[in-house]
C-alpha cells in the first residue's frame, strides 16, 4: 500500500462546482429581489399609499394597515439580506472545501453564524406570517386571490438545519483541533 500524496491541487469535484455556481446564481437572485422589494416598499410608503389605503379601507381594515404593508416589506427586505449573509457564509465554505482545507477555523465560525441566522429568520417569519393571514380576508374581500406561502409558524425543517449547522460547527472545531493536534505530533 502506498502513502497518499497530497495534491497541490485538489481534483476537481463536478458536485461542489455545481453547488457554488448555484449558490452564486442563488446570491445575485436575492439581490435582485432584494432591488424589487426595495422599490415596492417605497413605492408603497409613497405614491401608492393613498390608493393602497383606500382599497384597504374599502375593505374594512383600520387605517394603519397600509403601513403594516410598509413594515412587512421592510421585513421582507430584512429576510432577505439574512439569505444573502447565508449564501455567502456557504459560498466560503465552498471556497475553502476547493482549496482543500474544509476543517479550517472560519468554517466552523460561518457554519455558526449560518445556524444564528437560521434562527433570527425562523424568528422574523413569526410576525410576517401571522400579519399575513390577517390581512387575507381584506385582500379576498377586495376580489383578490391571496395565496400565503408563510405560515408564521415554527418550521420542521428550519428547527432541523438549525440543529444541524450548530452541531456541524461543532465538528468543524473538534476536526481542526485534532488535525492541529496531529500536525503537532508530527
Amino acid at each position: 500500500m502506498t502513502d497518499a500524496i497530497p495534491h497541490p491541487h485538489p481534483p476537481r469535484d463536478l458536485v461542489l462546482s455545481a453547488a457554488q455556481v448555484i449558490v452564486v446564481i442563488a446570491c445575485i437572485a436575492v439581490i435582485f429581489a432584494m432591488v424589487l422589494i426595495g422599490f415596492g416598499t417605497a413605492a408603497v410608503a409613497t405614491v401608492q399609499h393613498a390608493e393602497i389605503a383606500a382599497k384597504l379601507a374599502a375593505a374594512g381594515a383600520p387605517s394603519f394597515v397600509a403601513w403594516l404593508l410598509v413594515g412587512a416589506l421592510l421585513l421582507v427586505e430584512a429576510l432577505l439580506y439574512l439569505a444573502l449573509r447565508f449564501l455567502l457564509e456557504l459560498r466560503g465554505i465552498g471556497n475553502s472545501v476547493k482549496t482543500g482545507d474544509p476543517f479550517h477555523p472560519a468554517n466552523a465560525v460561518r457554519l455558526e453564524r449560518m445556524g444564528w441566522i437560521a434562527v433570527i429568520i425562523q424568528v422574523m417569519v413569526m410576525p410576517l406570517g401571522a400579519l399575513a393571514n390577517w390581512l387575507k380576508p381584506f385582500a379576498e374581500s377586495l376580489g383578490d386571490n391571496v395565496e400565503i406561502g408563510i405560515n408564521g409558524g415554527l418550521d420542521g425543517g428550519g428547527i432541523l438545519l438549525i440543529l444541524i449547522l450548530f452541531i456541524l460547527a461543532r465538528v468543524f472545531r473538534r476536526g481542526t483541533a485534532m488535525r492541529e493536534e496531529l500536525e503537532g505530533t508530527v
